[in-house]
């Protein structure tokens, strides 16, 4: 509610008796409406009973009154005013204004959407009831009110760059993908066309991208990109768009070649090998477009059975020159060429490049190489070779000799440390295999040889969490803990080990040395909206039939989510202003 707000009033014949009342009522309105606006309650509430003193039964002031109440925790003194100053004057735009934003604050956003279109009906071309209603009409996807309200303010205001970008975004969440490429272009037509590139409009010009691939028309998209390129700054992400046109439309050798560019700018990036890879194997169906399908997408390379599939041989043919020559050029430095040969070889080839990558990896001492070789496991065949192979480094590293890796030869006095994750390997391929009491054979090796490595008691703990025994699993990964006590993941991992033995008690004493020394440890991860922690100990607390405990952590969590979606008002405005649309159409899909 702004001061404005109060002067678009409609003219009313004045007779010189009224003029020093209205006056004197203008001028404290004014000084209510300010003082409400810095949060000045207590003034607000003065300069309201000065004019209520005069005239007790003025609508807007009481509608007033209520809202600067309200703003101080007496909602129900609030309602009754506002309620009141509606009766005595039902046609103020102001009294329904100030109805919808009391009920706005107490989430109720049906009855605020009521109370705006109210107030709409008397003062159309209210900007501010306007900007309010279209705020609360996306907020609750009523979609086409939203393009109406952000037709209308179109309509009020066509100089101001926001409206016609909101009415495009009204029009494109209706699935009007052809007016919203038009209502952009009409933007660009009434610009400077001389003016130099900037980043909003550049991303303004890669939302109407968006809009034609959505659209359906991927060469029109391509054209688009082409036509623009000049004036998009975020030219990585062109890039990427381009290259990903070309695989849609089949053009696979144009598109290989924006796909390596883009390799020589980070060779690590996964997405990157999955377009070079679509393109090699001419299989564009394997391409995930979605940024929230990518991470839980396995590549092309893991997933083609190349032995049963058409052209199989050509597309691990292909596959495997590619690799080999990135090997030698801007990949050398990279595992990545290395690891992805073993997705699509098999047989003695499968066992060389195994060989040469299980040695550098281990040579390294790299913790996370059981997880990198986890897809293979799906290949029985392959798992036979790569347990071959393990064993093998052990026998030859338990004898003092070194693995050979190469040219170069591994220093003899560092054969131990390279047999100690060679023995972490094998504790965790016996475990992915289910034969735990080999797993917890290596596994006790390594933590003999260095006990105080973190990743060998986390390992211990997760494979006596395989067998069922989570209580010893829990025991385990607290004395993990107790090797660092400033490592808050650890920590959270002793923690959720505790609650999946139903240990809460203790679970609650690990988590709360990492929440505020002062207050109370729970009401600080409640603040901090630790969802984990909240849903792990709901759990179980319902394995141990404590509904009333569950209910009240499940209802935490349900208040969380409650309070992202009710945060989603402050980015309505703010991402339109600072034009990150692409990211505002996601989060509000």
């Amino acid at each position: 509610m702004h001061a404005h707000a109060f002067q678009k009033k409609k003219s009313r014949k004045v007779g010189p008796f009224q003029i020093s009342f209205l006056q004197f009522t203008n001028r404290n309105k004014l000084v209510e409406t300010k003082c409400y606006e810095v949060k000045q309650y207590k003034k607000g509430l003065k300069a309201a009973d000065a004019i209520l003193k005069k005239h007790p039964e003025h609508g807007e002031t009481l509608a007033m009154k209520g809202l600067t109440l309200n703003c101080m925790g007496r909602k129900e003194e609030a309602y009754d005013f506002v309620r009141n100053g509606l009766r005595h004057d039902l046609r103020s735009h102001v009294c329904w204004h100030v109805f919808g934003l009391l009920y706005r604050s107490d989430r109720n956003y049906h009855e605020a959407i009521k109370c705006y279109r109210n107030a709409i009906r008397i003062d159309p071309e209210n900007l501010q009831i306007l900007r309010d209603l279209y705020l609360l009409q996306v907020q609750m996807r009523d979609l086409k009110g939203f393009a109406e309200t952000r037709r209308t303010m179109l309509t009020l205001k066509p100089n101001n760059r926001n409206n016609w970008i909101g009415f495009a975004i009204a029009h494109h969440l209706v699935g009007n993908f052809q007016m919203a490429i038009d209502i952009i272009e009409k933007y660009f037509s009434t610009l400077d066309g001389e003016r130099e590139a900037n980043y909003e409009d550049g991303e303004i010009y890669l939302y109407q991208n968006q809009l034609i691939e959505e659209s359906g028309d991927v060469a029109k998209a391509l054209a688009h990109l082409e036509e623009h390129k000049a004036r998009i700054t975020d030219t990585l992400f062109w890039r990427q768009k381009k290259a990903q046109f070309l695989l849609q439309l089949e053009r696979y050798d144009e598109a290989r070649e924006v796909y390596e560019e883009l390799l020589e700018i980070n060779f690590d990036n996964y997405e990157y090998h999955r377009g070079v890879q679509c393109a090699l194997m001419k299989r564009n169906d394997l391409l995930v477009s979605k940024p929230s399908q990518q991470k839980k997408a396995p590549l092309p390379s893991e997933v083609v059975d190349f032995t049963s599939a058409a052209n199989g041989a050509e597309m691990e043919k292909a596959l495997a020159t590619f690799y080999a020559e990135k090997k030698a050029t801007i990949g050398a430095r990279s595992v990545v060429s290395v690891r992805f040969p073993l997705d699509f070889t098999r047989g003695a080839e499968f066992k060389t490049h195994a060989d040469v990558f299980l040695k550098k990896q281990l040579t390294k001492g790299v913790p996370s190489l059981g997880p990198d070789l986890k897809p293979l496991y799906a290949d029985a065949e392959k798992v036979k070779i790569l347990e071959e192979l393990i064993l093998g480094y052990l026998k030859t590293l338990e004898a003092k000799k070194p693995l050979e890796q190469g040219d170069n030869s591994l220093a003899a006095n560092a054969t131990d440390k390279v047999l100690l994750w060679t023995n972490y390997l094998v504790a965790q391929h016996y475990d992915r295999l289910g034969n735990f009491p080999k797993a917890i054979e290596y596994i006790e090796k390594c933590i003999t040889q260095e006990p105080t490595v973190l990743d060998f008691f986390q390992r211990k703990a997760r494979i006596l969490k395989h067998m069922g025994d989570l209580n010893q699993a829990a025991d385990v990964m607290v004395l993990g803990r107790k090797l660092d006590l400033a490592d808050r993941y650890i920590n959270n991992k002793a923690t959720e080990y505790l609650l999946h033995a139903d240990r809460v008690e203790e679970a609650d004493a690990t988590i709360a040395l990492f929440t505020r020394h002062e207050g109370d440890p729970q009401q600080n991860l409640f603040d901090m909206q630790c969802m984990w922690y909240e849903i792990e100990c709901g759990k179980s607390q319902l394995r141990q039939r404590k509904f009333g405990l569950a209910l009240k952590r499940f209802f935490a969590v349900e208040k969380h989510f409650n309070d992202f979606i009710e945060d989603q008002f402050d980015f309505h405005t703010y991402c339109i202003r600072k034009m990150t649309l692409r990211a505002y159409l996601q989060m509000l899909r």
